[in-house]
């Protein structure tokens, strides 16, 4: 990891929707900002809701840095719960 990833606010473990959607706003702004490249994912960043409802039951983005390649996994259970932002 390099000195841009070592700054990344990882989520081990989502306690609530809430907590979900701020980690999904927090990967926007490494896109916009950070220049983080969203190389996979079952919808885009700002598309995991539609018409108020949540997109799919398992919802995932991968983002990768743009200076040490390092990957970055966001997965969530919308029918069961839980979910994490994490390394690798």
């Amino acid at each position: 990891m390099c000195e841009i990833c070592e700054k990344i606010t990882l989520v081990p473990n989502f306690k609530s929707p809430k907590d979900y959607e701020k980690t999904m706003a927090y990967i926007g702004e490494l896109i916009k900002k950070s220049g983080f490249l969203l190389v996979d994912g079952t919808c885009p960043v700002d598309g995991y809701k539609r018409g108020g409802y949540w997109v799919d039951d398992i919802i995932y983005h991968i983002i990768e840095c743009p200076k040490c390649g390092q990957k970055f996994t966001c997965v969530v259970n919308t029918y069961r719960g839980g979910g994490s932002f994490k390394k690798g």
